[in-house]
């Protein structure tokens, strides 16, 4: 099935996180295209459209794709789902939200290093999962298995709450204070999955959403994955969404139950990737956060002025110049220079309007979220080398061991201290 996706440029109003519930203005015009295609008999990939015009051979790459597929059966995802609500409880590890562990973003998780039983269930002596999950990564994305290893593994909680308080529906103890969303965030590893533990009739909304899918129009929406929003759901616990942690994504808002997942970040051996493809993106997406907070902080001072002085709200107010210590002055020495009537900076120096149209050109919310997503495409093209171009993966010296020696085992041996001193075993 072909489902449309549109042009960011079209868009008339976006919000920067998951709002509360989510609306979007579409205007449809000049579409792109996204792909949702059935794999195997239940596994589906949906393919995020292109941004970037430029370069449409590399169009899609390997992490454009995002892969919907089972898993676990239903046996193994019934006994991991008992275990992580087991060790939940006992350790009160889903009534709070915490930064600790994820420091840009508070969540309600455990990590699973922190349980024996789930360690062991999940290990060679139990269902072998890292086997299976990286056998699965590796065929997606074309990554040895060799070349990778969990950067995280955790399992979370999103809990419904009442939209007028904010307090848990399905808990009302005290002190308890679960999370039902996920802003969008892009994760510290370059491949990333989740896996429905909790069975889908335990609970309404949730699911993955994707940025770079949010203007996609859906056809049939009762039998789709992939929903209105940009938000992929798996049909049945024990499926796995597998994806680049690079897209921006988000844990879309549960609205009734409890939705319990298990989330990997999988970190890939440097020998894949394109050297610098990632520090560029990143410098790109950080002048990206400075414009989006100038714009926030610009729409914040327009509204207080029009407040405070009984404007109106599209009036907009003068910019003084804080850095105008450190700008030419308008000094008599100056003034010699260069003439009367020059520019100069002074203490309630603004800034000019035809800079601040600019300024505010660059920083309107749709230019932002379209570079963002323009950076975003380009770094997926780019990033992973192709299999040809990958070096050789060195591997880590091993250590020796250590152990007992007498002098006699040392005859004829020469021993070094730095290179300058050679110290001969007696005969």
């Amino acid at each position: 099935m072909i489902v449309e996706a549109f042009s960011p440029g079209q868009v008339n109003a976006w919000n920067l996180i998951l709002p509360r519930p989510i609306h979007r203005h579409l205007n449809r015009i000049n579409p792109l295209f996204a792909t949702v295609a059935p794999d195997s008999e239940k596994s589906t990939v949906v393919t995020v459209p292109q941004f970037h015009s430029e370069d449409d051979e590399n169009y899609p790459s390997l992490l454009h794709q995002i892969h919907v597929q089972p898993l676990l059966t239903d046996e193994e995802t019934t006994e991991l789902l008992r275990l992580a609500r087991t060790h939940a409880t006992e350790n009160e590890s889903w009534d709070q939200q915490d930064s600790s562990r994820h420091v840009a973003y508070q969540t309600v998780d455990f990590a699973i290093d922190e349980s024996i039983e789930i360690s062991q269930y999940l290990g060679q002596s139990g269902i072998n999962f890292e086997e299976r999950i990286f056998g699965a990564l590796s065929d997606a994305f074309d990554v040895d298995v060799e070349d990778m290893s969990f950067l995280d593994l955790f399992c979370a909680s999103y809990e419904a709450k009442d939209p007028d308080d904010g307090v848990s529906i399905e808990s009302e103890e005290e002190g308890r204070n679960p999370m039902d969303r996920l802003d969008f965030h892009r994760d510290g590893s370059v491949l990333s999955f989740t896996v429905l533990l909790s069975p889908p009739e335990e609970f309404e909304g949730g699911g993955t959403a994707f940025d770079a899918l949010e203007d996609v129009a859906i056809d049939d929406v009762d039998n789709s994955i992939l929903q209105p929003s940009g938000v992929i759901q798996p049909p049945d616990a024990g499926y796995a969404t597998l994806h680049s942690g690079k897209l921006l994504h988000g844990g879309h808002v549960v609205t009734k139950g409890q939705r319990i997942v298990l989330v990997g970040f999988v970190d890939v051996h440097e020998r894949n990737f394109k050297p610098g493809a990632l520090g560029r993106a990143a410098k790109e997406w950080g002048r990206n956060d400075v414009r989006s907070f100038w714009n926030q902080r610009r729409l914040s001072m327009t509204k207080q002025h029009g407040n405070t002085e009984g404007k109106s709200i599209n009036d907009n107010p003068s910019w003084n110049l804080k850095s105008w210590r450190y700008l030419p002055k308008d000094t008599p020495e100056r003034r010699l220079i260069t003439g009367e009537g020059r520019s100069y900076f002074g203490q309630n120096s603004t800034v000019p309007k035809s800079m601040l149209e600019k300024m505010e050109k660059r920083a309107s919310l749709e230019k932002i979220r379209k570079r963002r997503l323009i950076t975003e495409d380009k770094l997926l093209r780019e990033i992973l080398l192709p299999r040809e171009e990958r070096g050789e993966k060195i591997e880590d010296e091993e250590e020796g061991e250590w152990m007992e020696v007498d002098i006699g085992s040392l005859d004829g041996l020469t021993l070094g201290w730095d290179g300058d001193v050679n110290v001969e075993s007696d005969e």
